[in-house]
């Protein structure tokens, strides 16, 4: 598949739609899984579960495309290194030292660090309509976040499990400019399984030194089944369909749509855990959704 077939995908906004919907487990089951799997562990062992679900699939390609990988390789390594050593890491870091609420306000910057970073490295020019979406995104967000009582929000304190998780959302905004530097030979699962397997490369050291640090994970049922969770749904199908939307939008567009993370997890505790539906949801999916709208005028 290849960087034009990317572009000419049928339905853009709806391969953005499905990532966010994708990612929006990994806080949940990220902050579930502290004390069972360390973060560098979890960031191993996951990444290494993508590599061999699709390295039977993609080895016959990468083998055709040796020579562009040789070529590229210090983006590609950079690509996996961003995407799944400092991200994932720096993002279970902090997920498994903070609440829920701290996190998922603090992630809620990623379309807003996104679009800065475009515009400094990848000098792509933000317009009025997309700073407004990023704007009423976050409005949306934080309504949810603090039940409709906005001195919820103020009260929030910040601790230093927090600064990871800024620094997780930064390394995703690098990683979503670099995306578009990707080689346009090597795109889909082949790029996916190359990436992850650099990135799997590059937490070796980390996590034997968290391991030699005497964190170790703790093997059952439930904790194999996280990881295989986190391999096949926030990892496999989600950073496939963000790299298919980032190359069709770009990165400013495709990031506004990762604020729809939390809306789908609120929606699947309404539906799945009995939890209640507030006018409060209402109102901030509003808001996303008008940024969304805003977001969608102008673009392919």
């Amino acid at each position: 598949m290849t960087t034009a077939s990317y572009h000419h995908a049928r339905h853009p906004y709806l391969t953005a739609l499905g990532a966010a919907a994708c990612f929006s487990g990994n806080i949940v089951v990220g902050r579930a899984l502290q004390g069972v799997i360390p973060p560098f562990a979890l960031t191993f062992w996951r990444w290494s579960t993508v590599v061999l679900i699709l390295l039977p699939f993609t080895a016959a390609a990468l083998w055709r495309q040796r020579a562009v990988i040789r070529r590229h390789w210090p983006l590609l390594a950079a690509l996996g290194c961003g995407s799944v050593t400092l991200y994932n890491g720096f993002f279970y870091l902090g997920v498994q030292h903070s609440s829920a609420i701290n996190a998922a306000l603090i992630t809620s910057s990623m379309p807003l660090l996104i679009a800065l970073c475009a515009w400094l490295f990848g000098r792509e020019p933000i317009d009025a309509r997309q700073w407004a979406a990023i704007a009423l995104s976050l409005v949306g967000i934080l309504a949810i976040l603090a039940r409709g009582d906005p001195a919820a929000v103020r009260d929030v304190r910040f601790g230093g499990a927090d600064l990871w998780l800024l620094a997780a959302s930064l390394c995703w905004a690098l990683y979503s400019v670099l995306l578009r530097r990707s080689p346009a030979a090597l795109n889909g699962l082949p790029f996916l399984c190359l990436t992850s397997a650099a990135g799997v490369v590059t937490t070796v050291p980390v996590y034997l030194w968290e391991r030699a640090s005497g964190a170790a994970m703790v093997v059952t049922p439930t904790s194999l089944g996280a990881v295989a969770f986190l391999a096949v749904v926030p990892a496999l199908s989600a950073y496939f369909l963000y790299a298919r939307a980032v190359l069709a939008l770009g990165p400013t567009r495709t990031g506004i749509f990762l604020n729809l993370s939390p809306v789908f997890a609120i929606a699947a505790a309404i539906l799945f855990l009995g939890e209640r539906l507030h006018a409060y949801h209402l109102f901030g999916v509003a808001m996303i959704a008008l940024a969304l709208l805003l977001n969608s005028r102008g673009g392919r």
